[in-house]
């Protein structure tokens, strides 16, 4: 059961405008550091929970952020758990309460959802991944003059990794162990990643590129299931093989499609890292554990939980690229 204002100053040993004041990060409030953390602890542990329906109709500031997570599949990314927690732990820290909400595959339904989020005070709105609706839910933040960011969507402040410099680090890394025989294994040719290959080879045009080093995966579409991407990866594999043995490396969309490659291969005798190099996406604790050279993209999920706790008090309009850590392993 929530406390009121009254006792929640009275354990802090405060008066209720002094803690109003910490709670609602007034600028007249000129308390310690100290004791602002003491009182956010207190309120934690007491249960203490803020009522924003004044503030609403005010118009004030109510010092809530949404997550939004644009499919289920996401939650279920390594690196995406990783910025999830970094996230609400810094906006904890910083006096903010927070939603997390999964979007469905209806664009109403979610367009509904922030309707709703607004209608609850919600200052600023985090985007992670590209949901059904999602030009529509940008307008209505925008429209209400809310302010939004995305990970990986196409809103106009948007975060991205620079995919296309790490694909081309992961290649020229091929290329240096004398593996010119490669395949770039993707859901689509136009994806940034083949980007990486073209500034490789700027003499070649894309097509012929294309030709020679694009293997396709497929549209997988809201499927989240980790062993069935494992299982494409052994398919697609082995049909990469079977085709051409003298193969010499294979860039995966992602680890989990990784590991599907390294067991068809560990089955019929290729020795990983000696006779094929591999490379994934994402750095996840099996690639990271992985007893056979897997090289990967790591995440810097720190530095982008960074710029989106700090675009909470300021406005921005651009694309921000933040650099991803290629990891080489070979033998």
């Amino acid at each position: 059961m929530s406390i009121s204002l009254k006792e929640l100053a009275f354990r802090a040993g405060l008066s209720q405008s002094t803690v109003s004041q910490i709670l609602n990060r007034r600028p007249n409030d000129f308390s310690s550091e100290s004791t602002r953390r003491r009182v956010f602890a207190l309120a934690k542990k007491l249960g203490y929970r803020q009522s924003f329906g004044h503030k609403v109709l005010r118009g004030d500031k109510t010092h809530t952020v949404a997550i939004l997570l644009g499919m289920h599949r996401l939650s279920l990314e390594e690196h995406i758990q990783e910025l999830l927690l970094l996230l609400l732990d810094k906006f904890e820290s910083c006096g903010y309460a927070s939603y997390l909400v999964t979007l469905s595959s209806v664009a109403d339904d979610n367009l509904a959802r922030v309707r709703d989020l607004l209608s609850r005070g919600v200052d600023y709105f985090i985007l992670i991944g590209s949901p059904y609706g999602e030009s529509e839910v940008e307008a209505e933040v925008l429209r209400c003059e809310k302010r939004i960011v995305g990970y990986n969507t196409n809103l106009g402040h948007n975060l991205t990794h620079n995919i296309a410099e790490a694909s081309r680090r992961v290649l020229s890394f091929f290329l240096e162990q004398g593996c010119s025989n490669f395949k770039i294994l993707l859901s689509s040719a136009n994806s940034e990643r083949m980007q990486g290959l073209f500034q490789l080879f700027p003499d070649r045009s894309p097509e012929e590129l294309i030709e020679k080093h694009f293997v396709q995966l497929g549209d997988f579409g809201d499927i989240d299931d980790i062993d069935f991407f494992a299982q494409v990866g052994y398919e697609k594999t082995k049909q990469i093989m079977l085709a051409d043995r003298k193969t010499q490396a294979l860039f995966y969309l992602s680890d989990y499609f990784a590991l599907g490659g390294v067991k068809y291969l560990h089955e019929n005798g290729y020795k990983i890292g000696r006779d094929i190099l591999l490379a994934g996406y994402n750095n996840i604790h099996a690639v990271r554990n992985h007893i056979l050279p897997i090289s990967s993209v790591r995440h810097n999920t720190e530095e982008m939980a960074r710029i989106i706790v700090e675009g909470a008090s300021k406005t921005n309009s651009q694309t921000t690229p933040v650099q991803a850590k290629v990891v080489l392993r070979k033998l």
